[in-house]
């Protein structure tokens, strides 16, 4: 299964894109979270607060389908 994962700023370094600017395509071996699959591709969840998938918000424990693009959300900071 491939799914499109997208961020910006520090956590898109994190991320490593490989398709443009933003978005990672990654192999998925079987039903995973998305908690899992950040764990395989070496980003730690603790930079990702929640993710967008179709206009919805999820959490991490949220298991992606076939094709879908993922958008990773990290937590809000400030001063």
């Amino acid at each position: 299964m491939i799914v499109f994962l997208k961020a910006g700023g520090q956590l898109r370094a994190m991320l490593r894109p490989d398709v443009d600017h933003y978005t990672r395509k990654v192999e998925v071996d079987g039903e995973k979270t998305i908690a899992e699959i950040l764990k395989d591709i070496s980003v730690d969840s603790a930079y990702v607060a929640l993710i967008h998938v179709d206009g919805k918000v999820k959490d991490l424990s949220y298991k992606p389908s076939n094709g879908q693009t993922i958008t990773l959300q990290p937590p809000v900071s400030g001063g």
